[in-house]
Protein backbone atom coordinates (compact mmCIF):
# COMPACT_ATOMS: atom_id res chain seq x y z
CA UNK A 1 0.00 0.00 0.00
CA UNK A 2 1.07 3.60 -0.68
CA UNK A 3 0.64 5.07 2.60
CA UNK A 4 1.27 8.54 4.24
CA UNK A 5 1.39 8.90 7.66
CA UNK A 6 0.68 12.56 9.27
CA UNK A 7 2.45 13.79 12.63
CA UNK A 8 1.40 17.62 13.33
CA UNK A 9 4.16 17.99 15.83
CA UNK A 10 7.53 19.35 15.08
CA UNK A 11 9.51 16.34 13.22
CA UNK A 12 12.76 18.67 14.20
CA UNK A 13 11.99 17.98 18.09
CA UNK A 14 11.93 14.78 20.28
CA UNK A 15 7.99 13.44 20.97
CA UNK A 16 6.39 10.71 21.52
CA UNK A 17 4.20 11.09 18.70
CA UNK A 18 6.92 11.25 16.12
CA UNK A 19 8.86 8.29 17.88
CA UNK A 20 5.68 6.04 17.50
CA UNK A 21 4.72 7.32 13.93
CA UNK A 22 8.64 6.70 12.76
CA UNK A 23 8.30 3.33 14.33
CA UNK A 24 5.79 2.39 12.70
CA UNK A 25 6.90 3.73 9.48
CA UNK A 26 9.77 1.85 9.54
CA UNK A 27 8.10 -1.17 10.36
CA UNK A 28 5.72 -0.97 7.17
CA UNK A 29 7.83 -0.54 5.17
CA UNK A 30 9.79 -3.78 6.19
CA UNK A 31 7.02 -5.21 5.14
CA UNK A 32 7.09 -4.29 2.04
CA UNK A 33 4.46 -0.90 2.20
CA UNK A 34 5.32 2.40 0.80
CA UNK A 35 5.21 4.81 3.34
CA UNK A 36 5.99 8.71 3.96
CA UNK A 37 5.78 10.49 7.03
CA UNK A 38 4.38 14.54 6.55
CA UNK A 39 5.41 16.72 9.46
CA UNK A 40 6.11 20.35 10.22
CA UNK A 41 9.84 20.63 9.90
CA UNK A 42 11.20 23.64 11.87
CA UNK A 43 15.42 23.20 10.79
CA UNK A 44 17.45 20.66 8.92
CA UNK A 45 16.58 19.13 5.87
CA UNK A 46 14.14 16.14 5.61
CA UNK A 47 15.79 12.55 5.69
CA UNK A 48 14.47 10.16 2.95
CA UNK A 49 10.59 9.15 3.00
CA UNK A 50 9.88 12.31 5.24
CA UNK A 51 8.01 15.40 3.71
CA UNK A 52 8.30 18.63 6.38
CA UNK A 53 6.04 21.81 5.83
CA UNK A 54 7.55 25.29 7.55
CA UNK A 55 5.71 27.82 9.05
CA UNK A 56 6.17 26.31 12.17
CA UNK A 57 4.73 28.25 15.33
CA UNK A 58 5.01 27.04 19.24
CA UNK A 59 1.46 26.94 20.95
CA UNK A 60 1.55 26.20 24.59
CA UNK A 61 -1.21 23.42 25.34
CA UNK A 62 -2.06 20.29 27.60
CA UNK A 63 0.84 21.37 29.64
CA UNK A 64 3.44 21.22 26.68
CA UNK A 65 4.90 22.77 24.24
CA UNK A 66 3.58 21.96 20.92
CA UNK A 67 5.77 23.08 17.09
CA UNK A 68 2.88 23.12 14.76
CA UNK A 69 3.03 24.48 10.79
CA UNK A 70 0.16 26.78 11.39
CA UNK A 71 1.61 29.20 8.53
CA UNK A 72 2.20 26.14 6.29
CA UNK A 73 0.07 26.77 3.08
CA UNK A 74 -2.85 24.57 2.34
CA UNK A 75 -2.29 24.72 -1.30
CA UNK A 76 1.10 23.08 -1.16
CA UNK A 77 -0.32 20.26 1.50
CA UNK A 78 -3.13 19.42 -1.02
CA UNK A 79 -0.91 19.34 -4.04
CA UNK A 80 1.55 16.74 -2.34
CA UNK A 81 -0.70 14.69 -0.97
CA UNK A 82 -2.76 14.49 -4.32
CA UNK A 83 0.09 13.64 -6.71
CA UNK A 84 0.94 10.78 -4.14
CA UNK A 85 -2.35 8.82 -4.93
CA UNK A 86 -1.92 7.11 -1.52
CA UNK A 87 -3.78 4.41 -0.61
CA UNK A 88 -4.20 5.63 3.04
CA UNK A 89 -3.51 8.55 4.75
CA UNK A 90 -2.91 7.86 8.56
CA UNK A 91 -3.31 11.14 10.89
CA UNK A 92 -1.76 11.20 14.11
CA UNK A 93 -3.69 13.17 16.30
CA UNK A 94 -6.63 14.66 13.73
CA UNK A 95 -7.75 17.36 15.87
CA UNK A 96 -4.32 19.07 16.20
CA UNK A 97 -4.80 21.80 13.50
CA UNK A 98 -3.30 22.42 10.25
CA UNK A 99 -1.83 19.73 8.47
CA UNK A 100 -4.06 16.61 9.39
CA UNK A 101 -6.83 19.39 8.25
CA UNK A 102 -5.28 20.14 5.02
CA UNK A 103 -4.33 16.20 4.46
CA UNK A 104 -7.86 15.23 4.86
CA UNK A 105 -9.20 17.75 2.90
CA UNK A 106 -7.01 16.68 -0.20
CA UNK A 107 -7.63 12.80 0.46
CA UNK A 108 -10.16 12.06 -2.54
CA UNK A 109 -9.48 8.37 -3.43
CA UNK A 110 -7.62 7.79 -0.07
CA UNK A 111 -9.35 5.41 3.06
CA UNK A 112 -7.86 7.82 6.17
CA UNK A 113 -7.38 6.43 9.70
CA UNK A 114 -6.66 8.27 12.75
CA UNK A 115 -4.99 7.80 15.47
CA UNK A 116 -5.53 9.42 19.42
CA UNK A 117 -2.72 10.03 21.50
CA UNK A 118 -4.17 13.05 23.68
CA UNK A 119 -5.41 12.68 27.75
CA UNK A 120 -5.89 15.13 30.01
CA UNK A 121 -7.32 14.57 33.49
CA UNK A 122 -9.36 17.87 32.99
CA UNK A 123 -10.47 19.21 29.66
CA UNK A 124 -8.79 22.54 29.22
CA UNK A 125 -11.46 25.38 28.88
CA UNK A 126 -10.29 26.36 25.29
CA UNK A 127 -10.23 22.84 23.87
CA UNK A 128 -11.92 22.39 20.37
CA UNK A 129 -12.81 18.99 21.55
CA UNK A 130 -15.77 20.32 23.72
CA UNK A 131 -19.18 19.24 22.80
CA UNK A 132 -20.51 21.49 19.59
CA UNK A 133 -17.24 22.50 18.04
CA UNK A 134 -16.22 21.29 14.73
CA UNK A 135 -13.83 19.53 13.98
CA UNK A 136 -11.88 16.46 11.70
CA UNK A 137 -13.03 14.01 14.10
CA UNK A 138 -16.64 14.60 13.07
CA UNK A 139 -16.64 14.20 9.86
CA UNK A 140 -17.27 11.26 7.71
CA UNK A 141 -13.93 11.62 5.62
CA UNK A 142 -12.71 9.15 8.53
CA UNK A 143 -12.97 5.77 8.06
CA UNK A 144 -11.76 3.67 11.12
CA UNK A 145 -9.88 4.74 14.58
CA UNK A 146 -7.10 4.12 16.71
CA UNK A 147 -6.77 4.86 20.31
CA UNK A 148 -2.85 4.39 21.77
CA UNK A 149 -4.18 3.36 24.84
CA UNK A 150 -8.20 3.03 26.94
CA UNK A 151 -6.66 6.32 28.80
CA UNK A 152 -6.62 8.01 24.68
CA UNK A 153 -10.07 6.22 23.67
CA UNK A 154 -11.86 7.70 26.84
CA UNK A 155 -10.34 11.15 25.99
CA UNK A 156 -11.38 10.98 22.42
CA UNK A 157 -14.98 9.91 22.87
CA UNK A 158 -16.07 13.56 22.77
CA UNK A 159 -15.34 13.55 19.14
CA UNK A 160 -15.03 10.24 18.15
CA UNK A 161 -18.43 8.11 18.89
CA UNK A 162 -17.56 5.27 16.22
CA UNK A 163 -15.67 2.13 17.47
CA UNK A 164 -11.98 2.26 18.18
CA UNK A 165 -9.28 -0.04 17.98
CA UNK A 166 -6.60 0.26 21.06
CA UNK A 167 -3.57 -0.39 19.76
CA UNK A 168 -0.90 1.08 21.99
CA UNK A 169 2.63 2.14 21.13
CA UNK A 170 5.86 0.28 20.22
CA UNK A 171 9.61 0.50 20.28
CA UNK A 172 12.04 -1.46 18.27
CA UNK A 173 12.85 -3.86 20.50
CA UNK A 174 16.20 -4.81 18.19
CA UNK A 175 17.53 -1.66 19.53
CA UNK A 176 16.19 -1.33 23.08
CA UNK A 177 17.48 -4.42 24.25
CA UNK A 178 18.72 -5.50 28.05
CA UNK A 179 22.08 -6.13 26.88
CA UNK A 180 24.73 -8.82 27.55
CA UNK A 181 26.10 -8.15 31.03
CA UNK A 182 23.55 -9.20 33.89
CA UNK A 183 26.26 -8.92 36.70
CA UNK A 184 25.13 -7.26 39.63
CA UNK A 185 26.68 -3.91 40.64
CA UNK A 186 29.85 -3.42 42.94
CA UNK A 187 29.62 -2.65 46.26
CA UNK A 188 29.52 1.48 47.02
CA UNK A 189 29.12 1.78 43.27
CA UNK A 190 26.45 4.67 42.92
CA UNK A 191 22.92 3.90 42.48
CA UNK A 192 21.99 5.12 38.45
CA UNK A 193 19.19 7.12 37.75
CA UNK A 194 17.84 8.11 34.45
CA UNK A 195 15.45 10.49 33.00
CA UNK A 196 13.98 10.72 29.81
CA UNK A 197 11.78 13.44 27.93
CA UNK A 198 11.41 17.17 27.40
CA UNK A 199 12.28 18.29 30.81
CA UNK A 200 11.46 21.81 29.78
CA UNK A 201 7.71 21.14 29.89
CA UNK A 202 6.52 20.90 33.95
CA UNK A 203 4.06 18.37 33.54
CA UNK A 204 7.30 15.97 32.99
CA UNK A 205 8.19 16.38 36.47
CA UNK A 206 11.74 17.03 36.93
CA UNK A 207 11.47 19.39 39.24
CA UNK A 208 10.12 16.88 41.16
CA UNK A 209 13.00 13.87 40.84
CA UNK A 210 16.15 17.35 41.18
CA UNK A 211 14.10 18.10 44.94
CA UNK A 212 14.48 14.58 45.72
CA UNK A 213 18.30 13.91 44.41
CA UNK A 214 19.21 17.19 46.20
CA UNK A 215 17.93 15.23 49.71
CA UNK A 216 19.31 12.01 48.72
CA UNK A 217 22.65 13.85 48.06
CA UNK A 218 22.17 15.39 51.64
CA UNK A 219 22.03 11.90 53.13
CA UNK A 220 25.10 10.90 51.50
CA UNK A 221 23.82 8.24 48.87
CA UNK A 222 25.87 7.50 46.58
CA UNK A 223 24.08 8.65 43.69
CA UNK A 224 23.95 10.00 40.01
CA UNK A 225 21.52 10.72 37.55
CA UNK A 226 21.39 11.62 33.95
CA UNK A 227 18.97 13.42 31.49
CA UNK A 228 18.53 13.24 28.49
CA UNK A 229 16.34 16.10 26.45
CA UNK A 230 16.67 18.65 24.80
CA UNK A 231 17.42 22.17 26.73
CA UNK A 232 19.99 23.97 28.10
CA UNK A 233 19.69 23.62 31.94
CA UNK A 234 20.11 26.54 34.02
CA UNK A 235 23.11 26.55 37.10
CA UNK A 236 21.04 25.31 39.62
CA UNK A 237 20.40 22.28 37.81
CA UNK A 238 24.20 21.70 35.91
CA UNK A 239 25.52 22.35 38.96
CA UNK A 240 24.04 19.51 41.16
CA UNK A 241 27.30 16.91 41.90
CA UNK A 242 26.63 13.69 39.61
CA UNK A 243 23.99 15.20 37.65
CA UNK A 244 24.64 15.02 33.68
CA UNK A 245 21.95 17.12 31.38
CA UNK A 246 23.00 15.28 27.90
CA UNK A 247 20.57 17.31 25.77
CA UNK A 248 19.38 15.39 22.25
CA UNK A 249 20.77 12.10 21.62
CA UNK A 250 20.74 9.24 18.78
CA UNK A 251 18.47 6.84 19.18
CA UNK A 252 21.13 4.77 19.19
CA UNK A 253 22.76 6.18 22.21
CA UNK A 254 19.58 6.50 24.18
CA UNK A 255 19.21 2.51 23.85
CA UNK A 256 22.68 2.47 25.77
CA UNK A 257 21.50 4.92 28.16
CA UNK A 258 18.74 2.69 29.33
CA UNK A 259 21.04 -0.60 29.62
CA UNK A 260 23.77 1.32 31.72
CA UNK A 261 20.92 3.00 34.01
CA UNK A 262 19.95 1.41 37.67
CA UNK A 263 16.30 2.56 37.67
CA UNK A 264 14.60 4.81 35.28
CA UNK A 265 12.18 7.55 36.56
CA UNK A 266 9.51 9.12 35.47
CA UNK A 267 7.92 11.36 37.66
CA UNK A 268 5.02 13.00 35.23
CA UNK A 269 2.56 14.74 37.00
CA UNK A 270 -0.07 14.13 34.64
CA UNK A 271 -1.55 14.46 30.81
CA UNK A 272 0.13 11.72 29.47
CA UNK A 273 -1.88 8.80 27.50
CA UNK A 274 0.47 6.22 27.37
CA UNK A 275 4.28 7.10 28.23
CA UNK A 276 6.47 5.38 25.37
CA UNK A 277 9.54 5.90 27.28
CA UNK A 278 8.38 3.65 30.21
CA UNK A 279 8.02 0.92 27.23
CA UNK A 280 11.57 1.61 26.26
CA UNK A 281 13.08 1.00 29.71
CA UNK A 282 10.65 -1.61 29.96
CA UNK A 283 12.27 -3.38 26.58
CA UNK A 284 15.71 -2.53 28.27
CA UNK A 285 15.22 -4.61 31.41
CA UNK A 286 15.67 -1.67 33.46
CA UNK A 287 13.62 -1.20 36.91
CA UNK A 288 10.68 1.61 36.52
CA UNK A 289 9.59 4.40 39.44
CA UNK A 290 6.97 6.40 37.85
CA UNK A 291 4.08 8.18 38.51
CA UNK A 292 0.69 6.38 39.42
CA UNK A 293 -1.59 8.38 36.50
CA UNK A 294 -3.85 7.09 34.45
CA UNK A 295 -1.74 6.55 30.89
CA UNK A 296 0.68 4.79 33.01
CA UNK A 297 -1.18 2.26 34.84
CA UNK A 298 -2.09 1.01 31.11
CA UNK A 299 1.73 0.29 30.67
CA UNK A 300 2.71 -0.49 34.02
CA UNK A 301 2.73 -4.12 35.33
CA UNK A 302 2.29 -4.70 39.70
CA UNK A 303 5.26 -6.66 39.37
CA UNK A 304 7.79 -4.92 37.57
CA UNK A 305 7.00 -0.84 38.61
CA UNK A 306 7.28 0.97 41.57
CA UNK A 307 3.80 3.47 41.26
CA UNK A 308 3.92 7.19 43.36
CA UNK A 309 1.24 9.53 43.79
CA UNK A 310 1.94 11.92 41.24
CA UNK A 311 2.99 15.36 41.95
CA UNK A 312 3.46 14.73 45.90
CA UNK A 313 6.87 15.24 46.76
CA UNK A 314 7.24 13.71 50.54
CA UNK A 315 5.94 10.31 48.65
CA UNK A 316 8.70 10.71 46.44
CA UNK A 317 11.32 11.06 48.75
CA UNK A 318 9.98 8.30 50.95
CA UNK A 319 9.86 5.75 47.76
CA UNK A 320 13.65 7.33 47.08
CA UNK A 321 14.78 5.69 50.42
CA UNK A 322 13.88 2.16 49.31
CA UNK A 323 16.04 2.62 45.99
CA UNK A 324 19.02 1.16 46.79
CA UNK A 325 17.18 -1.84 47.84
CA UNK A 326 15.51 -2.48 44.27
CA UNK A 327 18.91 -2.46 42.69
CA UNK A 328 20.51 -4.64 45.25
CA UNK A 329 17.64 -6.99 44.68
CA UNK A 330 19.00 -7.10 40.96
CA UNK A 331 15.33 -6.87 39.67
CA UNK A 332 15.12 -6.37 35.64
CA UNK A 333 12.28 -6.07 33.63
CA UNK A 334 11.96 -7.16 30.11
CA UNK A 335 9.66 -6.20 27.28
CA UNK A 336 7.03 -8.38 28.28
CA UNK A 337 6.41 -7.12 31.84
CA UNK A 338 3.79 -5.20 30.76
CA UNK A 339 -0.10 -6.29 30.04
CA UNK A 340 0.26 -9.14 27.33
CA UNK A 341 -1.15 -6.70 24.60
CA UNK A 342 1.50 -4.65 24.38
CA UNK A 343 2.49 -4.41 20.85
CA UNK A 344 6.54 -4.05 21.52
CA UNK A 345 7.78 -5.54 18.30
CA UNK A 346 7.83 -3.76 15.11
CA UNK A 347 6.34 -6.39 13.25
CA UNK A 348 3.44 -6.90 15.41
CA UNK A 349 2.54 -3.12 15.24
CA UNK A 350 2.81 -3.10 11.61
CA UNK A 351 0.53 -6.19 11.58
CA UNK A 352 -2.11 -4.58 13.41
CA UNK A 353 -2.54 -1.50 12.75
CA UNK A 354 -2.24 -2.76 8.76
CA UNK A 355 -5.54 -4.33 9.30
CA UNK A 356 -6.92 -1.23 10.41
CA UNK A 357 -6.31 -0.05 7.35
CA UNK A 358 -7.59 -2.69 5.34
CA UNK A 359 -10.86 -1.86 7.62
CA UNK A 360 -10.79 1.85 6.20
CA UNK A 361 -10.15 0.59 2.55
CA UNK A 362 -13.37 -1.59 2.52
CA UNK A 363 -15.33 1.24 4.48
CA UNK A 364 -13.82 3.85 2.13
CA UNK A 365 -15.28 1.85 -1.01
CA UNK A 366 -18.34 0.84 1.06
CA UNK A 367 -19.07 4.71 1.13
CA UNK A 368 -18.46 5.30 -2.53
CA UNK A 369 -21.25 2.38 -3.23
CA UNK A 370 -23.76 3.82 -1.29
CA UNK A 371 -22.63 6.99 -2.47
CA UNK A 372 -23.71 6.07 -6.04
CA UNK A 373 -27.03 4.51 -5.46
CA UNK A 374 -28.13 7.05 -2.89
CA UNK A 375 -26.81 10.54 -3.19
CA UNK A 376 -23.39 12.53 -3.37
CA UNK A 377 -23.49 13.42 0.44
CA UNK A 378 -24.73 9.91 1.45
CA UNK A 379 -22.44 8.43 4.33
CA UNK A 380 -21.76 5.15 6.15
CA UNK A 381 -24.04 4.50 8.90
CA UNK A 382 -21.46 3.58 11.78
CA UNK A 383 -21.59 0.26 13.66
CA UNK A 384 -22.83 -0.10 17.52
CA UNK A 385 -20.39 2.06 19.02
CA UNK A 386 -17.91 1.03 21.47
CA UNK A 387 -13.74 0.67 21.95
CA UNK A 388 -12.70 -2.65 20.98
CA UNK A 389 -10.55 -4.65 23.06
CA UNK A 390 -6.74 -4.46 22.39
CA UNK A 391 -6.08 -8.40 20.36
Amino acid sequence: MRIAIVVPYDLAEEGGVKSHAFHLAAAMRRAGDQVEVIGPLSRGSAPPHVRGFGGVVNIRANGADNHMSLLASPWAVGRYVRERAFDVIHLHEPMVPPLSYYALWASTGAACVATFHMYAEKEPAPSPRRPGRAGPGDLPLLHAGIAVSRAAADYAAVVWRRPLHVIPNGVPTDLFTPGTNGSPPKPGAPLRLLFVGNWRDTRKGLPILLDAYRRLLASGLAVSLDVIGEGSPGPDMSSLPGTTFHGAVAVEKLADHYRHCDIFVSPATGQESFGIVLLEAMASGRAVVCSDIRGYRDVANPEGFRLVPAGMRGHWLRRWRRWPAIRRGGKRWGPQTGHGHLPTTGRALADRVRSVYREAVAERSLGRATAAACSPRATVQPRSAGVKPPG
